[in-house]
């Protein structure tokens, strides 16, 4: 199609800021329960929710772009499946892990945990799951599961467009499911933002010199946090608001961020460096979120201004997420890799090395 195959390093960048808009989200709701209140205004919050429509924007694009790489057969919907697999459950299940394992011993015992919980935070099912932040994890399984089907298409264009119709379907006709958790799950247009992701790979590999005027990101942030202030107080939009206000200028901003090159600043090598940990620090600031409700309730830390506070408990999220990569995500994912090359790689005995 006239590809070329690029780094996509705006991409990497728009990670971290998805990741970190979330932690600011959590952190600013956490610093209401202290005796100051809530530290800044609640737009500021209400906006960082936002962070999961560009993670779930760039998802789509993502997965249609490694999958049809330049010169090489696209993958095929097995090992799509193992590749988006190993990249997702084996930090998740720690992080799962974890917390059972603090509600175990007493912590958490406001969060009831019982054989369905388990089973859906097992498995990334629709419903309550011991990581909180998980919902958005059953999202992007459910995308996989529907995309790796399509893959047996073999071409970008016919698995693109078949998994934008499957959803689309599932959008339209997915109430129709007797279990309410699974209707509202598969209907839910949130979905859509995959499909917008989806699209702007298309039109990216298209051939033609990918042009999107940097304005346009601009004003896509514009448009969210306006959204924030003036139409979905606390993020209590319905899900078709928040494709509106949130899903589209998230498109804007994803495609703005597509043909950026090579950061030189220090500034944004941190950027890059930090959307490649995003992952784990998604997962690990709920840890940090739970130290710092017990510090605002049993400590005196409840009792003072929240201004320091906040962003300290801010860098120390981001601190835990990088070590967590560093130290943990990297490398499982480097042996579960390695591991699966070797089980790949036919033993050739006699062979001559070439």
């Amino acid at each position: 199609m006239g590809r070329q195959n690029r780094e996509l390093y705006g991409l990497q960048m728009l990670r971290a800021i998805a990741a970190l808009a979330v932690v600011v989200r959590h952190t600013f709701d956490m610093s209401e329960g202290s005796e100051a209140g809530r530290f800044g205004p609640y737009w500021i919050a209400t906006s960082g929710g936002a962070g999961v429509d560009l993670f779930f924007v760039i998802s789509g694009f993502i997965m249609v772009y490694v999958s049809f790489p330049l010169g090489r057969l696209p993958d095929s919907p097995r090992d799509f499946i193992i590749k988006r697999a190993t990249r997702i459950f084996p930090l998740y299940w720690i992080c799962s892990a974890a917390i059972f394992a603090l509600s175990a011993v007493g912590f958490l015992h406001n969060k009831h945990i019982d054989s369905y919980t388990i089973l859906n935070s097992v498995l990334l099912l629709p419903g309550d799951k011991l990581v909180f932040v998980a919902w958005t994890l059953s999202y992007e399984v459910y995308f996989y599961v529907v995309f790796s089907i399509c893959l047996a298409l073999g071409k970008m264009g016919p698995t693109s467009i078949a998994a934008i119709l499957l959803m689309i379907v599932g959008i339209a006709f997915g109430d129709q499911i007797q279990d309410p958790r699974f209707a509202n799950f598969v209907s839910s247009p949130l979905i859509l933002e995959f499909c917008f992701g989806i699209i702007l790979a298309l039109l990216f590999g298209a051939g033609r010199k990918w042009k999107v005027p940097q304005a346009l990101g601009i004003i896509g942030f514009m448009v969210i946090i306006a959204a924030s202030v003036f139409t979905m107080p606390h993020d209590a939009a319905p899900n078709a608001t928040r494709v509106i206000m949130w899903g589209i200028p998230a498109t804007l901003i994803v495609a703005a961020f597509l043909d950026v090159e090579r950061p030189r600043s220090r500034l944004g090598q941190a950027a890059v460096f930090l959307g490649d940990a995003s992952y784990a620090l998604y997962l690990t600031h709920i840890f940090v979120m739970l130290a710092y409700g017990w510090l605002i309730k049993s400590t005196f830390v409840g009792g003072v201004s929240q201004v320091p506070v906040v962003p300290t408990i801010i860098c120390v999220c981001i601190i835990v997420g990088v070590l967590t990569h560093l130290l943990l995500e990297r490398p499982i994912l480097d042996f579960i890799r390695k591991a699966i090359k070797r089980q790949r790689s036919p033993a050739v005995v006699g062979s001559v090395p070439r």
